[in-house]
């Protein structure tokens, strides 16, 4: 009965030792090591919205110091370069108010395309047409700008996201 409680031990072991390998799990860091500093320059603005390319900088700036081992400075300093432009702002109606044509809700979605490089011009990430949304509801008090902050910082927090280690 020992052995047959040892034998079953140890195949539960390996279950589970292989299903940790799998499941993506790694000591990896997520962020390249080669690289300690980036520049974000001002993201061009392609759009007719005015200011949306200083909010996204700004939060861009703020998600790579907080979630990232990368320091933000100035782009002579920099070990690599993160840049883009906003190409689309769109808000559209998801519902309107009962027996109105006042919008209920509606989705607020940011694009943009960007590019990160490092200081010899090798290009580590590059994505067009990237976007996130932000749904507002004005009835339980939200504000358009509220939904337009919220848009701004998940496009931030995405971007950064692809700037984790991958098969560079």
């Amino acid at each position: 009965m020992n052995a047959f409680l040892r034998r079953a031990s140890r195949a539960a072991l390996a279950v589970a030792l292989l299903a940790l390998n799998s499941c993506g799990y790694s000591s990896k860091p997520l962020y390249n090591s080669a690289y300690r500093t980036i520049a974000v320059p001002i993201f061009a603005n392609k759009t007719f919205r005015r200011e949306w390319e200083f909010r996204l900088t700004e939060a861009l700036d703020k998600a790579i110091e907080s979630r990232t081992t990368y320091k933000v400075v100035s782009q002579d300093k920099a070990d690599t370069v993160l840049s883009g432009e906003i190409v689309n702002i769109t808000e559209d109606v998801l519902s309107d108010r009962y027996g109105t044509v006042l919008p209920r809700e509606s989705q607020l979605t940011v694009a943009v395309n960007f590019i990160w490089k490092d200081r010899g011009g090798r290009v580590l990430v590059e994505r067009n047409n990237f976007n996130r949304s932000a749904t507002e509801i004005p009835q339980i008090g939200e504000r358009v700008v509220d939904a337009e902050q919220l848009a701004v910082e998940r496009l931030a927090s995405a971007i950064v996201d692809q700037l984790q280690n991958g098969d560079w």
